[in-house]
């Protein structure tokens, strides 16, 4: 098992001040690019497309796509996040919502099936997932975080990259989006708990939450996922404490008291202010976070009676087209079920 011994350096391992000291990571569409998306919903729509039904060839962005490639290098080799502010989202029009996510995700990616569960509109192969409160108890076996109002602690997404478009903030101020660099939670593991770090080197068991493929009789991940992984010269992370506690359940093989102790020490410095950002979102605002290198998580919320104003965010998992190398015992990860990619040939059938 290969171990970095020296702190990560470079942008990726920024914290708070420095995020705030220089937003550029922040980039607001001006209005020609919003113009530019506009025309580029029409197209698809006018040819009958919904979300998950075209590819980037169908929603050109002549001016836009630039920048797209700017963020696409800043989320591999910069700080791993990245906010578009400004893109045209109507807050009634979820079908216009998905396209728009759709369009600007395939030029960054390729789709990967979400959690059937997250899917309110029948978007096919579950590739646009809602991030709703579906009336979801957050607490119950096998229950998905997305589907539910509840705070959610610091984890990653099955995937490379995951995007959120904001359709409607919550009404109450809440569902704020935090996110911290897990390459600078190294650092300080490094300094604070350098004993620790080969525990998390080794990893975990999770539970898959009934999204194991069928007939394979898993009920957790076949082997442990390595919370940091040393290869091919760059430094990558998988971390969800959740996930962790219920596979240990299932398995019914409760955590050591040094598993316990690595999992504390990480999940308290992921939650340490002078680490991570907040971001309230904003209807027309567009999150892309690169799974490897930061955690993300959110505050809890409450929705009003009226539907047309409760929270909703629409997001995508994406295979980048700047994928970086993965171990083969870290890549694995939950693809066991759901989350496999969509090739071309598959997005073109009818």
């Amino acid at each position: 098992m290969g171990m970095l011994r020296e702190p990560i350096t470079g942008p990726s391992a920024w914290d708070r001040a420095a995020m705030e000291r220089d937003p550029s990571w922040i980039l607001r569409l001006t209005p020609a690019q919003a113009a530019e998306v506009d025309a580029a919903v029409e197209r698809v729509a006018a040819r009958g497309l919904r979300g998950a039904e075209f590819g980037r060839e169908d929603f050109p962005l002549p001016t836009l796509a630039p920048l797209l490639a700017r963020a696409l290098r800043d989320l591999e080799t910069g700080r791993g996040v990245v906010l578009l502010r400004g893109l045209p989202v109507d807050p009634l029009d979820v079908e216009r919502a998905g396209r728009i996510a759709w369009g600007l995700g395939v030029h960054l990616g390729r789709p990967l099936r979400q959690i059937p569960r997250v899917n309110l509109a029948g978007w096919r192969d579950n590739l646009i997932g809602h991030i709703a409160d579906q009336g979801i108890d957050y607490n119950a076996p096998n229950a998905i975080g997305s589907g539910t109002s509840a705070e959610q602690m610091p984890h990653v997404d099955g995937s490379d990259l995951v995007a959120l478009l904001c359709v409607r903030p919550a009404a109450d101020g809440g569902g704020v989006s935090r996110v911290v660099s897990s390459m600078r939670i190294y650092n300080a593991l490094l300094e604070r708990h350098p004993d620790l770090l080969e525990v998390l080197y080794e990893g975990f068991y999770h539970d898959l939450r009934g999204d194991e493929a069928k007939g394979s009789g898993l009920r957790v991940t076949p082997h442990r996922i390595p919370v940091f992984s040393w290869f091919g010269g760059v430094l990558s992370c998988n971390f969800n404490v959740k996930t962790v506690e219920q596979g240990a359940a299932k398995r019914g093989v409760p955590l050591s008291p040094r598993e316990r102790a690595a999992l504390d020490a990480m999940l308290a410095l992921a939650l340490d202010p002078a680490f991570s950002i907040e971001m309230r979102f904003e209807s027309g605002d567009f999150q892309l976070v690169n799974n490897y290198t930061v955690l993300h998580s959110r505050t809890a919320w409450r929705d009003p009676p009226e539907p047309e104003r409760r929270r909703l965010l629409l997001r995508l998992w994406l295979k980048s087209f700047a994928s970086r190398p993965l171990a083969p015992d870290f890549a694995g990860g939950y693809v066991t079920g759901a989350a496999h990619d969509v090739s071309r040939a598959t997005l073109a059938a009818s």
